[in-house]
């Protein structure tokens, strides 16, 4: 869902030239993945454990990264 919007916002961005979208597509992107790693992964870690750490090794955390 996140990458969706952060492709919308992209797209909004291009299509209509938008300094003020793209802002809000760099920000919207930097606190995402700053509350991910900060605050989410540690939490399913301690939640699933292993089983969570070897999905994340499979896994790329956005599109094919």
């Amino acid at each position: 869902m996140i990458t969706g919007v952060l492709t919308a916002l992209l797209g909004e961005s291009m299509i209509l030239h938008s300094s003020r979208i793209f802002t809000w597509f760099v920000l919207f992107f930097v606190i995402n993945s700053t509350y991910f790693t900060i605050l989410e992964e540690p939490g399913l870690v301690s939640k699933f454990g292993d089983e969570y750490l070897e999905y994340k090794r499979n896994v790329p955390r956005w599109i094919g990264i």
